[in-house]
């Protein structure tokens, strides 16, 4: 219990403290100079657009590294064993497209979300059906954030909170993480919980060298020695680097590289340059996570299968069993170290993903009712829209889905609209061609999870994001080629204004 304890103080303290430091500050500068209502907008959803690149770079980071990179890896190296290191490397790729390509144009646009882009580039009409999406697709990404908190308490408690109760906690933590001060309490926190999570990490990895029987050579032995050698290798076994490996590269590189969720710390940037600058710390913060968990899934397998590991419920085993082993193997300690880093790792996608959420809402729906609203009332919005859906979250996260299937899943929905920016931006602006892409590309998303047409095709084992690339690239430059009308490219006719510092 006093583990649990542990980890909620370090919790409480770092987000409270962070909290009334910034509120402090902001009351000390309201002092000085009386804030405008278009300011504490900006200071709630993009931290006034000041923030450094290290505090962009470790946002962005742990914006897109959460339950799927803690508890998805591990889930997906007991079933693939290394070749799950994948996801994490896919990753790396969507932070360098992000910071080097479309976090800077939004930027230099001065919008604050996906649909505003869409909106300058396609119409106001396509701008709110990509809302609708964009919103959907952020919140399935939420609700296997939540997930993982469950997961984190059931562990924390020996299985004495289900992983429903402990969705209900985290999510309620989640919210106190980003309601007080919005992105610049964000930004703060991720920046203690990135020192604390990697010191973590390191000193994890080192004691389960000696406290595992046999270290890290027993592993090694149990899959050689069982015929399992594709569990230690990142290729996998037959077909997983093209099922899996190359999936997630498509998945993750094209939906997170133009997700709300993955642009949302940009839009806080002072300019493009430290958006740029940021990949340097994004990168290595974000990507090399992935390792230890993937390393710490495929050894709680071996233990388990060998006698050596207790799982209180076998049946969710691959989901428990990499936060399990901590518990049985490392000392209280570091075991409450390591998962207050967990937590702070998945709160802060969950953060990053209501405040998505809120953003669209305030800024491209709210705004249908009420053009002229002001900051502080988006503001306003944005903290109650964070709240519903965090709540709804709680009770969606119960159906508990695989993690890392479910989020890729999500990212198949963003594939098309990746593609479209980049034929708006720098080849033609053809509404009907980008409408009728989207819209093939999502009924196919339906037809592939709904119904037997994928078998009827002999297409059972085509992984969903390979079927909206093909519809986004091919489809997409077809129907660009045949539909006429359309405008220039974005950056062809605006190439003058975009290029001009932000």
């Amino acid at each position: 219990m006093w583990i649990l304890i542990a980890v909620l103080l370090y919790e409480v303290i770092s987000i409270g403290g962070v909290s009334l430091y910034i509120l402090n500050k902001e009351k000390k500068e309201k002092a000085k100079e009386k804030t405008s209502s278009a300011g504490q907008d900006d200071d709630f959803m993009t931290s006034g657009r000041s923030m450094s690149s290290v505090m962009v770079g470790v946002s962005l980071a742990l914006a897109i590294l959460g339950a799927v990179h803690v508890f998805g890896i591990m889930e997906m190296a007991w079933n693939i064993g290394a070749a799950s290191i994948w996801f994490s490397i896919a990753h790396v790729t969507t932070i360098a497209v992000i910071c080097l390509f479309t976090g800077r144009w939004l930027r230099r646009m001065k919008v604050n979300t996906v649909p505003e882009l869409i909106q300058k580039l396609f119409g106001k009409r396509i701008a709110i059906i990509v809302t609708c999406i964009v919103a959907g697709q952020t919140f399935a990404i939420l609700t296997m954030e939540v997930q993982a908190l469950g997961i984190i308490f059931n562990t924390l408690t020996f299985n004495s909170v289900s992983i429903q109760t402990g969705t209900v906690i985290g999510g309620l933590i989640g919210i106190f993480y980003v309601i007080v001060a919005g992105m610049k309490e964000v930004g703060y926190v991720n920046m203690i919980n990135t020192v604390v999570m990697y010191i973590g990490l390191a000193l994890g990895i080192i004691f389960l060298s000696s406290a595992i029987p046999g270290g890290w050579d027993f592993v090694e032995t149990y899959y050689t020695t069982n015929n399992m050698e594709h569990m230690i290798n990142i290729m996998g076994g037959p077909g997983i680097f093209v099922t899996f490996g190359i999936s997630n590269i498509i998945a993750v590189t094209f939906a997170q590289g133009i997700s709300q969720m993955g642009l949302q710390s940009t839009t806080a940037a002072k300019n493009s340059k430290t958006i740029r600058k940021a990949l340097w710390i994004a990168a290595p913060v974000n990507g090399i996570f992935g390792i230890f968990t993937m390393a710490m899934g495929v050894a709680a397998k071996a233990l388990y299968n060998t006698g050596s590991l207790e799982i209180a419920n076998e049946s969710l085993a691959a989901k428990t069993a990499g936060a399990t082993m901590l518990l049985q193997y490392l000392p209280g300690w570091l075991v409450a170290w390591l998962l207050a880093s967990f937590l702070g790792a998945v709160l802060s996608t969950f953060a990053i993903t209501t405040m998505s959420m809120g953003t669209l809402f305030a800024n491209n729906i709210y705004t249908l009712k009420d053009p002229n609203v002001s900051g502080a009332q988006k503001t306003k919005i944005t903290r109650i829209f964070i709240v519903i859906s965090g709540i709804v979250a709680m009770g969606v996260s119960s159906f508990l889905p695989e993690i890392v299937n479910g989020a890729n899943w999500a990212f198949a929905w963003l594939i098309p609209l990746f593609f479209n920016v980049i034929y708006g931006m720098f080849w033609k602006r053809n509404r009907k061609a980008a409408g009728a892409t989207f819209g093939i590309a999502w009924v196919c998303v339906l037809l592939w999870t709904y119904t037997p047409v994928p078998a009827m095709l002999g297409l059972t084992g085509v992984p969903l994001p390979y079927v909206t690339l093909a519809v986004s690239l091919v489809g997409g430059i077809i129907l660009n080629l045949v539909i006429p009308g359309g405008s220039t490219g974005y950056f062809k006719t605006k190439k003058s204004t975009v290029a001009v510092k932000a």
